[in-house]
């Protein structure tokens, strides 16, 4: 019997940010606590763009997933 694959959302979303501005060819790399709000990645960039003069970040998203294998539909 075939099976489906389903992706299941396991947990809350988390948000980071890092800091990716390059000195003397290589990206800093410091990263921001992770929060369940996005709300603190800006106090967080603000505060090591005051700090470090640093200018370039990326904001990023993780939501913990698993799959599992569940039988088919029947229509």
């Amino acid at each position: 019997m075939p099976t489906r694959k389903e992706i299941q959302i396991t947990g809350i979303r988390k948000h980071v940010a890092e800091c990716v501005t390059e000195i003397d060819g290589t990206e800093c790399g410091a990263r921001s606590n992770v929060w369940d709000t996005a709300m603190y990645l800006d106090v967080w960039i603000r505060a090591h763009a005051d700090e470090y003069e640093h200018k370039k970040f990326v904001k990023r998203t993780e939501e913990p997933v698993n799959v599992c294998t569940k039988p088919p539909q029947v229509s």
